[in-house]
C-alpha cells in the first residue's frame, strides 16, 4: 500500500542556525527574495497571480524550494539550461483554489515551454497565505526530469533495459505477479509513467522501495540501479559521491556500526522507516528527527516538552498526486494512513523548528545532506541548552579546519573532546557528509553522554 506523505503546510525550510547557542540572527526572507533566488538558482520562471491584495505565496514558494532541493545540486539547472538552449523556457505557474480536491499539480511540455501548474489553497483560517502540495510538485518534477532523460540517455535505450527487467510483464495491464515488478498500478500503465513514479518514490518514499519484498534484492531494485546509471551518464552534476537514491536500495551495515545500531533499536530510538538505512548519506531532516528522539528518550517526554516549551501543532492537508486522495490532520497524528513513522518524523521536525534548531527563514531544504561540521554545531547547541559546559574542551590540531570560522572551531573541539565525532588521524573532514550508520554511532555516544 502506498503511504502518503503529509505535507507541512507551514512549509518549513530547515537549516542550521548561523550562530548556535545564541539564537537566530537572520530575518525571514521575503516572498520577492525567495522567488528571485529560486529563479536564479534553478533557471525557472515563477508566475504568481497578480492583483491579489493581502495574499501571500511565501509559504508556497518555500514548498517549491523544498521540492527542488530534494534533487542533487545542479540537476534541475542542467535540465532548465538544456531546454533553454532549445528555446524552451521552464515555468512554474501558481494559481489558487478553495477546494481541497483541486490541490494538484500538472506538467505540460510543448515546443516553447515546459510548464508546471501548481494549485494552492489557504493553509490557515487566520491568514491568507497559500500552501501547495510538495508531494504533487515533486511528482511533476519527476515528469520533467524523465522527459530530459529520454532525450539525453535515449528513450529506446532505457526502455530496452527496463523491458528485460520486466521479465515478460507488459505495460497497460495488471495481474498476478505485477506487484513484484512495478511499484504500483499507475507505474504499470506506461514506461513513461513508471520512470516518473520511480523518480518520485526514490525522492519522497525511498523506504517503500527499499523494503519491497521484505527488504530482499528485487526487480524493482534492479530498475532503480538501472535508472541511477542512466542519470549518472546524463547529468554532469551526479557522481558516485552523490549517492543518488542509495536509500531506495537494500543495505547492510558495516561491522563497526552493528553494536550502535542494535543499541538504537533496543532503546526504540530508530524509526521503522529508517530500517535498512546504513551506507547512504543522512539528510538533515532525518538527523534532526533522530537527535530529538535521543534527547526525549533520555529526558522523558514531560521533561523534554517542558525544557524546550514546545506548543501543539496546527492542522495540515495532504494529497496523493497519483490517486488524488486527500486527508486533513487535526490532531498531530495521522489516522488515515499507515505511515505513522513519517508522521512521527514530521512531529520531530516541527519540534526542531520550535526549539530553534532550524530556521524557516534560511531557505535551505532539509533533504540536503548533513555535514560533520553541522553535526558538531547541533550537538554542541543541544548540550549547551541542557546545561553542559561546552567551553570545556581540548584543542585538537586538525590540519583541515583552517577554512572553518574561528567561532565554529570550538564546536569541533567540544565534540572531539567528548568522543562524539572524532577525526581520521589529523583530519576532521568538516564538510564531508555523514552516513546513516555513522550518525547512529554518534547519537548513541551522545545518548550516553546526556
Amino acid at each position: 500500500m502506498i503511504r502518503i506523505k503529509r505535507i507541512l503546510c507551514i512549509a518549513l525550510m530547515y537549516c542550521f542556525i548561523g550562530t548556535l547557542a545564541y539564537g537566530f540572527t537572520q530575518e525571514p526572507l521575503s516572498e520577492d527574495v525567495i522567488k528571485k533566488n529560486l529563479e536564479k538558482d534553478f533557471g525557472i520562471n515563477i508566475i504568481i497571480p497578480e492583483n491579489e491584495e493581502d495574499s501571500s505565496y511565501r509559504e508556497c514558494l518555500l514548498v517549491l524550494e523544498r521540492g527542488l532541493k530534494r534533487f542533487p545540486e545542479g540537476v534541475i539547472k542542467e535540465v532548465t539550461e538544456f531546454y533553454l538552449n532549445k528555446g524552451i523556457s521552464t515555468n512554474v505557474a501558481v494559481s489558487r483554489t478553495e477546494k481541497v480536491g483541486d490541490l494538484f499539480s500538472e506538467y505540460v511540455l510543448s515546443e516553447k515551454s515546459a510548464d508546471i501548474y501548481i494549485n494552492t489553497m489557504p493553509n490557515s483560517l487566520y491568514n491568507d497565505s497559500c500552501a501547495a502540495s510538495e508531494e504533487g510538485f515533486v511528482h511533476e518534477i519527476g515528469h520533467y526530469i524523465s522527459d530530459y532523460l529520454f532525450q539525453a540517455y535515449g528513450y529506446e535505450n532505457l526502455k530496452k533495459e527496463f523491458d528485460v527487467l520486466n521479465d515478460g510483464y507488459v505495460y497497460g495491464s495488471w495481474g498476478e505477479g505485477y506487484d513484484r515488478i512495478f511499484v504500483n498500478k499507475h507505474s504499470a500503465m506506461s514506461f513513461s509513467d513508471e520512470i516518473t513514479d520511480l523518480i518520485w518514490f526514490a525522492e519522497v518514499h525511498p523506504d517503500i522501495l527499499r523494503n519491497t519484498g521484505g527488504g530482499a534484492y528485487s526487480a524493482l531494485h534492479k530498475k532503480i540501479e538501472c535508472l541511477i546509471n542512466a542519470m549518472d551518464q546524463s547529468f554532469l552534476s551526479i557522481s558516485n559521491e552523490s549517492k543518488l537514491w542509495q536509500e531506495a536500495l537494500p543495505q547492510e551495515p558495516d561491522v563497526w556500526a552493528e553494536n550502535a545500531i542494535n543499541e538504537m533499536k533496543e532503546a526504540s530510538l530508530m524509526p521503522e522507516e529508517l530500517e535498512g538505512m546504513y551506507n547512504s548519506y543522512i539528510t538533515k531532516e532525518d538527523f534532526y528527527a533522530l537527535t530529538l528522539n535521543v534527547v526525549e528518550n533520555k529526558l522523558g517526554k514531560e521533561s523534554f516538552i517542558e525544557s524546550f516549551k514546545i506548543p501543539d501543532k496546527e492542522e495540515y492537508v495532504a494529497i496523493d498526486p497519483v490517486k488524488g486522495e486527500v486527508y486533513v490532520d487535526n490532531s498531530g497524528k495521522c489516522s488515515n494512513r499507515d505511515n505513522e513513522a513519517r508522521d512521527e518524523k514530521e512531529k520531530r521536525l516541527y519540534e526542531a523548528y520550535q526549539i530553534g534548531l532550524v530556521d524557516e527563514g534560511c531557505a535551505s531544504g532539509s533533504e540536503e545532506y548533513v555535514t560533520r561540521l553541522e553535526i558538531a554545531k547541533l550537538l554542541s547547541y543541544i548540550g549547551n541548552e541542557l546545561g553542559m559546559d561546552i567551553s570545556e574542551y581540548d584543542t585538537v590540531d586538525y590540519d583541515d579546519i583552517s577554512d572553518v570560522k574561528d567561532s565554529e572551531k570550538p564546536f569541533i573541539y567540544f565534540i572531539s573532546s567528548k568522543g562524539l565525532l572524532q577525526g581520521d588521524g589529523t583530519s576532521f573532514k568538516p564538510y564531508d557528509y555523514c552516513t546513516y550508520q555513522e550518525a547512529y554511532l554518534v547519537l548513541m555516544r551522545f545518548y550516553d553522554l546526556l
